[in-house]
């Protein structure tokens, strides 16, 4: 995948998306693979805004069942069975505990109830059906959990994703197929004959260039940014979105061997601790945010709400200067129902303003295969196409063509026998590239110095930054630290002082590129 913004140029497409996140991502895939002429640009990086900064978790959404938005999770819970069969070095299960306490919100007969339901909505996609954990077992395997008010609990499975990487990687796929994508290109301004759009002015952000590009349809895929682009078309209604702020915090790893779904003392609210990496991820707040997108920030009531919720359950308790680091996203929830921020709907909407403009508001990212799928069926109708989708069992670029499992073991192997990596290095390549790896690898026949850990304590390596600047599209620090890989999140001082390393990438060699 190179960048090439100078194709943008290039005669007339057929959808120009604006934005690139996992929304846009998707269907510039599935148009692609329709055959339609696909281009896709970026003001920032891919996955830079929302797409990056979420629970990371492909997920049904156990707690949307309260709502009774039963159709939302069975779409989901199906969705989440694609992502497994279609990106499983992005994608894996992940075994949740659900600890039951005298006297919470949510008692343990409806949470059993709605495990149920959980495991019925996803049928045949289900990863393991839901079991109850006695309460010695609980007490034995989680000595850190409150015992107090413990009455047992539950277990059940859902998937961990590495977002940002996953919205690359099907981008990739797209680009791979035809689709000319492209970051750091901002529009500008909209071009319109007869009253109708017909393509954008941008700006590629990193020359100055501007650029005119001529689609038959636009779709605005910008998320929280969704109505910002429709006041530069021209719109003047009401706005389409009440976005709602998620805030997530990083900190030293528990070592936990489960997720954890629990209920926040507060206010009752659902939120998550995570085994991340070599790290915990806690998270998410879920309030209302009036001011631009371009504002967001982590306040220190946000730190102060997730600190109290994990030590209300967890000792040693934790403090503001445990936390590694912080991050906040925007959720782009449809205006809808009045109610709290977590009441909101999940569920997406596709707007169609009368100069043709489309856009995409709402959704869940573990839905957005599906949502691309209604999208691009509208565009195609508009195009005069029929053409069918082909998304449902289409494996991402870096999927193995054989079972998982096999294919890990035996890449493992190549990559610790033929190029000397340490088993856990190799196993890194393999869980973060798929059939990838080894290209990542191929660097280090070049340049042996590549094999070197950027940090000590982190499984990453030199090779990744070349390959990364050569393949995924990788400009700025920010774009390798807190998108292709996750040392920017980790070890946050990266940012403001980059490794050594991006000063020495120039120097190094590459080998034949074989993504053609």
């Amino acid at each position: 995948m190179k960048r090439m913004p100078e194709a943008l140029t290039e005669g007339a497409f057929d959808l120009l998306i604006l934005g690139g996140g996992i929304t846009g991502a998707g269907v510039a895939l599935d148009a692609a693979l329709r055959g339609l002429r696909v281009a896709l640009i970026d003001k920032g990086d891919f996955a830079s805004g929302t797409s990056s900064r979420s629970s990371k978790l492909a997920h049904g959404g156990l707690r949307y069942l309260e709502n009774g938005d039963f159709h939302l999770v069975y779409e989901a819970l199906h969705e989440r069975g694609r992502l497994l069969y279609n990106a499983p070095h992005l994608v894996h299960p992940l075994r949740f505990v659900l600890p039951f306490y005298e006297g919470a919100r949510v008692s343990s007969w409806r949470f059993r109830i709605g495990l149920i339901l959980y495991d019925i909505l996803a049928g045949a996609r289900n990863i393991r059906r839901s079991r109850a954990i006695a309460l010695p077992h609980l007490r034995r395997e989680f000595s850190a959990l409150r015992s107090e008010g413990l009455r047992g609990g539950a277990e059940y499975f859902d998937a961990q994703m590495d977002d940002a990487r996953l919205c690359l990687e099907v981008l990739r796929t797209a680009a791979l197929h035809g689709a000319i994508v492209a970051n750091y290109v901002e529009a500008i301004a909209f071009d319109f004959s007869g009253g109708v759009i017909r393509g954008v002015r941008a700006v590629d952000r990193l020359s100055g260039e501007e650029l005119a590009i001529t689609a038959k349809q636009v779709l605005n895929a910008t998320g929280p940014w969704s109505d910002a682009v429709r006041r530069l078309a021209g719109e003047d209604g009401e706005p389409l979105l009440r976005p709602t702020k998620g805030v997530h915090l990083i900190l030293p790893d528990r070592q936990l061997s489960a997720a954890f779904l629990l209920l926040h003392p507060a206010d009752g609210r659902v939120f998550f601790v995570l085994p991340f990496g070599r790290k915990t991820l806690l998270g998410t707040t879920d309030t209302v945010w009036d001011n631009s997108p371009d504002k967001l920030s982590v306040a220190p009531e946000d730190i102060e709400y997730l600190l109290a919720g994990f030590n209300h359950y967890f000792t040693p308790p934790l403090s503001a200067s445990d936390v590694r680091n912080s991050f906040a996203g925007l959720r782009p929830l449809i205006r809808s129902r009045p109610g709290q921020p977590s009441d909101l709907s999940r569920e997406f909407h596709l707007h169609a303003s009368p100069s043709g403009l489309l856009t995409a508001a709402g959704g869940k990212y573990t839905t957005y295969r599906h949502m691309a799928e209604v999208i691009t069926d509208m565009v195609a109708r508009r195009l005069g196409l029929s053409r069918r989708c082909r998304t449902r069992s289409f494996r991402l670029d870096g999927a193995p063509h054989q079972p998982w499992p096999q294919f890990r073991t035996s890449t493992i192997r190549t990559l610790t026998s033929t190029c000397h990596l340490t088993e856990e290095t190799a196993t890194h390549l393999v869980e973060r590239y798929g059939r990838r790896a080894i290209e990542v690898a191929d660097y280090l026949h070049h340049d042996p110095t590549l094999s070197q850990r950027v940090v000590a304590d982190e499984p990453d390596i030199l090779a990744e930054f070349t390959y990364q600047r050569d393949h995924e599209m990788a400009v700025m620090p920010a774009d390798f630290l807190l998108r292709r890989t996750h040392l920017g999140l980790f070890h946050p001082e990266l940012l403001c002082n980059p490794p050594d390393a991006f000063l020495g990438m120039e120097r190094s060699r590459r080998p034949q590129d074989r993504l053609q």
